[in-house]
């Protein structure tokens, strides 16, 4: 057996990113004696056989990789020079080739705009988005925030991560010249005058990506690791949190440090954390067969404030 060599080796995985090869979540693969049985994300191909006159090339990707910091990352696609690194918090924690696994992400074409990456060189949660900008070709900017964690990735994890990037992408958008601090390096190519807006908005971004950072991690701080439910209710608007903070008692709610309102229930004791999306993440409890009860007190304070979820779609994963 001949061992492949790691510039080789990398090559393989960024070429099977296009096959979904090593980025889709929670792939396994199940050899049996009439063929291979490949459960990937929710399509399946259920006990494919295998054809004996055709060659087929088996890649063995080793255990992903754990971070020994958490660290956020923030990459965009320039037009002609291609994929490009804006800015990473802490600064100067990924080694060369973490950054370069990262930025050649973005070339990648993925269907969802949140994925995992998940190989031995670097472990993600990713996100990719737009903004206007009024110097790019289509008035438009690709960017992709990018977590890298200290820790393995569960569904809670995923779910709150997500919803940390959906707030980014919306703050990032709020301000409609934050497109400028992607031509720092191109200064020469505009007037003094044009220089001071670039570099206040080039600090005024890097400060949203240490404050997305911060979130990340007081986030991580909570103890969501034992017993935790993820719940998402379909519902036809985004629920109001601040007027669910103001009108709830024993709620917490500071969107500059975290976009969830944390609310605390006594019996049955837990702790859920409330996204604008109607998405909930339930923790601290002792018993997970509770979950059913908790929603219902949770949506019942909800209702009571004049928000009306009637007849919510509920979807409950236990994960442990």
């Amino acid at each position: 057996m001949e061992i492949m060599n790691e510039k080789d080796r990398k090559k393989v995985i960024l070429e099977s990113h296009k096959f979904g090869g090593i980025s889709l979540r929670r792939q396994m693969l199940r050899v049996h004696k009439n063929g291979a049985k490949f459960p990937i994300s929710k399509a399946y191909i259920d006990d494919e056989l295998l054809d004996p006159d055709v060659s087929y090339t088996l890649i063995l990707i080793p255990e992903a990789k754990i971070a020994t910091k958490t660290i956020v990352t923030l990459t965009f696609f320039k037009r002609k020079k291609g994929p490009l690194m804006f800015y990473s918090f802490p600064e100067n924690t990924l080694n060369n080739m973490e950054e370069e696994s990262i930025v050649e992400m973005i070339a990648q074409s993925f269907k969802e705009r949140f994925f995992i990456l998940q190989s031995s060189i670097v472990c993600s949660l990713n996100y990719y988005f737009e903004i206007h900008s009024d110097w790019a070709r289509g008035n438009k900017e690709m960017l992709m925030i990018s977590v890298i964690l200290d820790r393995k990735i569960n569904q809670a994890i995923e779910e709150i991560i997500q919803s940390l990037c959906i707030d980014f992408e919306s703050q990032i958008n709020s301000n409609k010249e934050i497109f400028k601090a992607l031509y720092i390096n191109e200064l020469d190519l505009f007037t003094d005058e044009e220089h001071v807006d670039i570099k206040r908005i080039n600090e005024d971004l890097k400060a949203s990506i240490k404050e997305f950072y911060n979130k990340t991690t007081v986030l991580l701080r909570q103890k969501t690791m034992k017993h935790v439910i993820t719940v998402s209710l379909e519902i036809e608007k985004k629920l109001d949190l601040n007027q669910i903070a103001q009108e709830i008692e024993g709620v917490e709610f500071n969107p500059e440090r975290f976009p969830g309102l944390i609310m605390k229930i006594g019996k049955p004791s837990a702790t859920i954390l409330i996204f604008s999306t109607g998405k909930l993440v339930i923790t601290d409890m002792k018993n997970t067969s509770e979950a059913e009860q908790v929603v219902d007190i949770v949506l019942k304070k909800i209702r009571k404030v004049g928000i009306n979820i009637s007849n919510p779609k509920i979807a409950v994963e236990s994960i442990k």
